[in-house]
């Protein structure tokens, strides 16, 4: 399968130590460049993460949001201070004992005491909370393959249709340059006929220089060659897989076929048509960056 190198996916985790949410998006590149945001409590785990990305994805430059809403700090626990309560109790008997009340302390006023109850604060072991992050991030890689997928299969259909035309114009520069090249030879014999006297034209000399001619001016091998890095284009989506770099090379190799019929053409109507090739190819190239 090819996929997109540009793509967008989500990914999430929960469990009692919180929840992950993660972001991940991916524009093309040559490279594999990873840049990963996260809380510094999850620093520590960003070389995991990178190799986890790794092992997904080959090339495009990736940017990884990691957001942690932290359990214990989103539903902090009060506990009672036993020991402070039973001091706090004693001393109030003894008040009441100095000024010779009776009872005992009222509950309420005991309650209110600063420090009698305590925020409990459960840190979360580095394991789990590594694990937590690990789902969702696999998570997020699922939904961005997902969706690379999708982009290039709508990219691979493009291509298709563009390369099936360039076939097209290719048949038409090849129809054009066969004619081209029979008015050429027959206006160069009119022309050196016109400049010597009847009788003295040399038929063997004539026909050698002829050939040369048409060698120079000869389009067959160019035009071949571009037909069979046509026939490697398709083919090489085909077989799907990782595919960019190949395919980025047979377009250079059709820029530059392109390049040579243009250089060897004296007919207006096919250099025009050639031009025409050389703006298709650069589509496709521009096409071609965004996959893997």
């Amino acid at each position: 399968m090819i996929s997109s190198m540009t793509g967008f996916g989500s990914g999430s985790a929960g469990g009692e130590h919180g929840q992950v949410k993660v972001e991940l998006r991916s524009v093309n590149s040559r490279y594999c460049d990873i840049q990963i945001r996260c809380p510094p409590r999850l620093q520590r785990f960003e070389a995991g993460v990178r190799a986890r990305l790794r092992r997904r994805i080959g090339r495009g430059k990736i940017t990884l949001f990691v957001d942690w809403e932290d359990a214990a700090a989103a539903t902090p626990l009060p506990t009672l201070d036993k020991e402070l309560a039973w001091h706090y109790f004693d001393e109030l008997e003894k008040l009441c004992g100095i000024f010779g009340m009776e009872g005992r302390p009222d509950l309420a006023v005991v309650a209110g005491l600063p420090g009698l109850f305590k925020i409990a604060q459960t840190a979360p072991q580095p394991e789990a909370l590594e694990e937590l992050l690990a789902e969702a991030v696999d998570a997020a890689l699922d939904d961005f393959a997902r969706m690379c997928a999708k982009e290039g299969q709508a990219l691979v259909r493009d291509l298709r249709e563009r390369v099936v035309g360039l076939q097209g114009t290719l048949e038409r520069v090849e129809a054009m340059a066969g004619e081209a090249r029979h008015r050429h030879l027959a206006r160069l014999r009119e022309r050196v006929e016109a400049l010597v006297r009847p009788g003295e034209v040399d038929e063997d000399r004539l026909a050698q220089e002829v050939a040369m001619l048409a060698e120079r001016s000869d389009t067959t091998e160019e035009v071949v060659r571009f037909r069979s890095h046509n026939a490697q284009f398709l083919d090489t989506l085909d077989r799907g897989g990782e595919v960019g770099k190949r395919l980025n090379f047979i377009l250079q190799e059709m820029n530059r076929e392109a390049n040579t019929i243009s250089s060897k053409s004296t007919e207006s109507e096919i250099v025009h048509l050639v031009l025409e090739i050389k703006e298709e190819v650069e589509r496709l190239r521009e096409q071609v960056q965004n996959l893997a």
